[in-house]
């Protein structure tokens, strides 16, 4: 089945297709031509990453608690993220090497090259740490090692019983340490070194550990009012798009917690973050992520000034339908065996350790 359903969760998946769709609008400059809100509305869509961060946040608590140990857990989502990205950094590697491809604007930007330093770096998760290669070859891989190391030292954040004030206590922790890392990275790294590193956004993937925490401690609160918190979120999120504050990140994130938080399932209702469309655009958003910059280099290659010329919503419409049928088809060919390989092994994990 190629819809990933999780229950009361679905829109979440809703989310991914946003913040998908929003890192294609930004590459595609969607909204340009809709005066100076569509430029600032195009440049925005950066901040589908945050979306991204704040939803993995979620993802590893839920994950980590439901396996109830790291190995099982880690495994699972080690699956569920390597295999494909080896597969599109192998891609994006060959053709830069062989000459087919031009050099990505990070790679002429530091004078890197697609060498075997920088394709074992990808490899190996550790070209955050290296910002001559962190961003190098696919063009939006520089989230991927974040994701991995998250995915890594979260559990042990969350190993303790957090109260409200040692969970404010943490987070704002974490907010120190972005601060630091940047202000490290200003001083004595290369530019936008700090933009790579994996200690910026701690913040973000705790808040959406948070988020777990809070959705399940309000699910029965019939004192929360849901529907009025969840258009604040929709108007948090719109003001983060719409504006140029220089907190649209922040505010983007922000957003995202609070409709993770108060949204409300209605059964029989016609729910858009929950529909269809969404869902599958969502089920594929890490496929969309990582192969539509190839869409529009083929697209490039294939139509030169045509593409160019076309309006911004043509392009992120005829990139937009592209990449979701590449990625339709990577996902049922890549990313759903591995996916359920990751099940498999955490699942013989957990039986060999259980007492006989």
């Amino acid at each position: 089945m190629l819809l990933r359903r999780y229950g009361d969760t679905d829109f979440i998946t809703g989310l991914r297709a946003i913040a998908a769709l929003m890192v294609v609008a930004v590459h595609t400059r969607a909204f340009d031509g809709l005066g100076p809100i569509g430029e600032i509305a195009s440049d925005n869509g950066k901040y589908g990453v945050q979306i991204f961060f704040v939803i993995s946040g979620y993802t590893i608590a839920a994950t980590y608690l439901k396996a109830g140990a790291f190995a099982p857990y880690f495994i699972r989502r080690l699956l569920r993220i390597a295999p494909l990205y080896y597969i599109a950094v192998l891609v994006f590697f060959v053709l830069i090497a062989s000459g087919a491809m031009v050099a990505p604007y990070f790679m002429q930007l530091y004078g890197s090259r697609a060498d075997a330093y920088n394709l074992l770096a990808h490899l190996s998760f550790l070209s955050a740490f290296d910002a001559r290669v962190a961003n190098s070859l696919i063009g939006v891989e520089w989230t991927i090692p974040i994701e991995i190391f998250w995915y890594a030292v979260l559990p042990f954040l969350l190993a303790w019983r957090l109260s409200p004030r040692s969970f404010a206590g943490m987070f704002l922790a974490l907010l120190v340490l972005s601060g630091l890392t940047r202000l490290v990275g200003e001083l004595w790294l290369p530019k936008h070194a700090a933009h790579f590193l994996p200690m910026t956004y701690g913040a973000y993937f705790f808040l959406g550990a948070w988020c777990h925490h809070q959705r399940a401690k309000l699910r029965d609160d019939m004192g929360f009012n849901r529907g009025r918190w969840q258009m604040a979120g929709y108007a948090l999120f719109a003001l983060a798009l719409l504006t140029k504050t220089g907190m649209s990140a922040a505010l983007m994130a922000l957003a995202t917690a609070i409709i993770i938080v108060s949204y409300r399932v209605r059964e029989g209702r016609m729910q858009w973050l929950r529909s269809r469309g969404f869902v599958l655009v969502g089920s594929v958003s890490y496929s969309i992520y990582l192969w539509h910059l190839l869409v529009i280099y083929l697209l490039i290659g294939g139509l030169g000034e045509r593409y160019v010329a076309m309006p911004g919503l043509m392009k992120f419409a005829v990139v937009s339908v592209l990449t979701i049928l590449l990625s339709i088809l990577s996902y049922l060919v890549i990313e759903r065996p591995t996916n359920a390989a990751g099940h498999r092994l955490s699942k013989r994990y957990e039986e060999a350790r259980s007492p006989a």
